[in-house]
């Protein structure tokens, strides 16, 4: 299975400052092979066409969602890609309400959509998918945000944006996988120590903690790696000191365009 990160920043990163020669990052969104997005939102076509890969989502049949926050669910992208390439969206029911409203029941016509519950596997393509709450919240009420498992044969993903922690009754689920590759969020960075989004996200000194704990425990696979992305542009310095920082702990930080094989 192989994971590209489309974007690995937060909501703060204003897509009309991009500029090819300067460090940048789009809103977070991953590629699963080259057929499942996980967070189609308003910068992947931005990705594809600067990285000239017009036919970058050719292969794309289904989309799944973490929640309806404009910089993880656009609802025009999501129009698009299932009006190009026939795809499915795959999401919380407030996601569909949510897209309807904003692009008109014409351009909503062309999305087959798949409700999907938390702590439920579900067979999307080559893949089990199986939404966990996460520990986020959106202005709407009814609305269940989700971190996710991704297995694709014996390999297995876990991809964590937005969410502080890791809520117990996702936990519960996700310690008795052998995890391969761990996606975690680190919206808050070194200028933001003991910041007041610790009660949605993740800070250094929190994945601190989440790290120990996992290698005590030895929960997961033993070649499990590990990975930060939604980095907030006004609470990071800058990527290489991300890396530094992070290197000796046994995580690397994402940057957009980069691959992984898991």
């Amino acid at each position: 299975m192989k994971l590209t990160f489309l974007g690995t920043g937060a909501a703060d990163w204003d897509i009309n400052a991009y500029r090819p020669d300067v460090f940048f990052r789009r809103n977070s969104s991953a590629l699963v092979n080259d057929d499942l997005i996980i967070d189609p939102g308003p910068h992947i076509f931005h990705f594809a066409r600067h990285n000239d890969m017009p036919d970058m989502f050719k292969n794309v049949k289904n989309l799944i969602v973490t929640h309806s926050h404009g910089d993880h669910f656009d609802p025009w992208t999501v129009a698009e890609l299932c009006r190009m390439y026939g795809c499915t969206l795959w999401a919380d029911k407030v996601c569909i309400d949510k897209l309807r409203l904003l692009v008109g029941e014409r351009a909503a016509s062309f999305v087959n959509f798949r409700e999907t519950l938390i702590n439920l596997d579900y067979k999307v393509g080559n893949y089990t998918v199986t939404p966990l709450r996460a520990n986020h919240a959106t202005e709407l009420p009814d609305e269940t945000p989700r971190i996710y498992l991704v297995q694709e044969s014996d390999r297995i993903l876990f991809y964590g944006c937005d969410s502080s922690w890791i809520p117990t009754i996702s936990w519960n689920i996700i310690r008795e996988k052998p995890v391969n590759a761990m996606v975690m969020e680190l919206t808050c960075g070194e200028t933001a120590t003991y910041d007041w989004r610790i009660f949605e996200h993740n800070t250094p000194e929190m994945l601190d903690i989440m790290l120990t704990m996992f290698r005590k425990y030895n929960r997961f696979a033993p070649d499990v790696k590990y990975y930060v992305s939604h980095m907030a542009r006004t609470l990071h310095t800058d990527h290489d000191t991300l890396v530094k920082y992070l290197e000796p702990k046994g995580v690397t930080p994402a940057y957009d365009g980069m691959t992984i094989e898991i």
